[in-house]
């Protein structure tokens, strides 16, 4: 409504004819440095198609008098020139009538990346695409975006955590996709980037009375890890047909239909692919909704709490897709009918515990709310000792410890700065390793090492974070995870300074 407003006022201000408006403004980098020679692209913000533009590129100062032709309200792009490392800006619902002063317009930070792709016979791989996600797994506004002639690529990308996806479909030979995780702060070449060979993957999805299930999205993720791949196209078509192209492997699949279906999550592990290969028929059972709302302690409601449902007879999990509360603390999911517990799991850093709700009784649609208990990362206790400038090393824990939380962290500040850190824990709570004995025989261990940061020597300058994951075993809850860290430092007895304790209550 606000945009078909904006443009009834562009028509009452423009003749019947096509009539050019004018947008001017500068264009400059992070640094205030004007930019020269981007390029101004417009397109109308209702999707009515693109204009014609015309003196589109900024002068020696950044400065740009761009005509757009016909008038009206548009979405501006400022692209920077090709191979110049800022990231394109969009302004958008631009009303262009008359003369529209744009002013200032900073180009976001953005780095080169560059490579050159090859399949696995050692060949460039010409006009692949390629699409990169930011940090939130949004499609980024990314130009230049095929490979050439010798499979090479030059795109600008924004700094920090990035997700580089590589899709070949349509070429030949047929290579498999291939996603790369990338964290970026300086200008970026990855070589030669290798895609494996390509092996079509498929199956035809049906509801038990044989009809086929459009829509249903496949995820394929390898049994060895868990991984999920990048399958571009991984949606049934109207004949409940999916493909897929795989490289080689053992891959466990997840058919996750539409929520309005009804069906059940599907899974199907241990597929083995060498060749060309088709599942044949995977029929999704119907089943009945499991919703409710979840809110904390204190009423106040959350989005990614993670729901979990599983047998209550033996435990197995049941598969289930879109499974995290929304902002309003909501989530529906599909469940077939018996007897279940549930679980509800907040995210790794809030100050929550989870909530497991047994012996649920499903028969029909049921409602199952949920509230999530408190949490502390932790207690100080007792007293450290003093390092350089007569500073003591502080201890607090980051994120809950929660059983199954890989981000709980105990950090380290107030020391020296540059030194190395260690830090010793009971029980042993890491993922990798057996909880044996009971908290009352067990030593402080294991010993994690990291380096602290700020500048070398300086008094309390030093700060970091240990990774304490804590493992997904039940058998930890109640018991309290006590830490204690120290510092190599000159000025410490013994060459050390001495953190307090750090006393925090394993949560469920």
């Amino acid at each position: 409504m606000f945009k078909q407003l904006l443009f009834a006022a562009a028509l009452v201000l423009s003749s019947a004819s096509a009539r050019a408006g004018i947008v001017t403004g500068t264009v400059v980098n992070s640094l205030g440095q004007p930019v020269v020679n981007a390029n101004l692209d417009a397109d109308y913000s209702s999707g009515g198609g693109t204009p014609t533009v015309n003196n589109d590129a900024t002068n020696a100062l950044g400065q740009f008098t761009t005509t757009i032709t016909p008038d009206g309200i548009c979405d501006i792009t400022i692209n920077p020139p090709l191979g110049m490392a800022p990231y394109p800006l969009i302004v958008k619902d631009v009303v262009v009538v008359g003369t529209v002063n744009l002013g200032t317009l900073v180009l976001p930070d953005a780095v080169m990346l560059t490579g050159t792709v090859s399949n696995y016979l050692n060949q460039p791989v010409a006009g692949l695409n390629i699409d990169v996600l930011d940090a939130a797994g949004n499609l980024e506004n990314t130009k230049n975006d095929v490979t050439d002639v010798f499979g090479n690529f030059s795109i600008a990308v924004l700094k920090g955590v990035n997700t580089l996806q590589l899709d070949p479909s349509g070429l030949l030979p047929q290579c498999a996709p291939r996603e790369l995780n990338l964290n970026l702060a300086v200008d970026t070449a990855l070589g030669t980037v290798g895609l494996a060979q390509g092996f079509t993957l498929s199956a035809t999805v049906h509801r038990t009375n044989g009809t086929a299930v459009a829509n249903v999205d496949v995820d394929v993720m390898s049994s060895a890890t868990g991984v999920k791949l990048y399958t571009p196209g991984d949606n049934s078509n109207a004949t409940g047909l999916v493909d897929v192209v795989v490289p080689a492997g053992t891959y466990d699949l997840e058919f996750c239909p539409p929520f309005a279906d009804h069906l059940l999550t599907t899974v199907q592990t241990g597929t083995v692919v060498t060749t060309t290969t088709n599942l044949g028929i995977v029929t999704l059972p119907a089943g009945v909704v499991l919703s409710g709302t979840v809110q904390a302690f204190n009423g106040l409601k959350y989005s990614g709490v993670d729901v979990d449902v599983f047998q209550a007879s033996n435990g197995a999990e049941i598969p289930l897709c879109a499974d995290n509360t929304a902002s309003n603390g909501t989530y529906q999911v599909i469940i077939p009918t018996g007897t279940f517990h549930v679980k509800f799991t907040p995210p790794g850093c809030l100050a929550l515990g989870s909530q497991q709700v047994n012996n649920v009784v499903v028969s029909t649609n049921k409602l199952q709310n949920g509230t999530l208990p408190s949490a502390s990362s932790g207690t100080v206790v007792g007293a450290g000792t003093v390092g350089t400038g007569g500073f003591v090393p502080t201890i607090a824990g980051v994120c809950t410890p929660r059983i199954g939380n890989a981000q709980f962290g105990v950090q380290i500040a107030n020391a020296r700065g540059g030194a190395n850190a260690f830090l010793s824990f009971t029980p042993n709570v890491l993922a990798a390793t057996q909880i044996v004995g009971s908290m009352s025989t067990l030593s402080m261990k294991p010993l994690l090492r990291i380096q602290l940061g700020g500048s070398p020597g300086v008094a309390g300058a030093g700060s970091g974070t240990f990774s304490v994951p804590i493992a997904d075993k039940p058998a930890l809850v109640g018991l309290t995870l006590k830490a204690r860290a120290f510092v190599i430092d000159p000025a410490g007895f013994n060459h050390r300074a001495w953190s307090p304790y750090l006393h925090a209550t394993i949560v469920l």
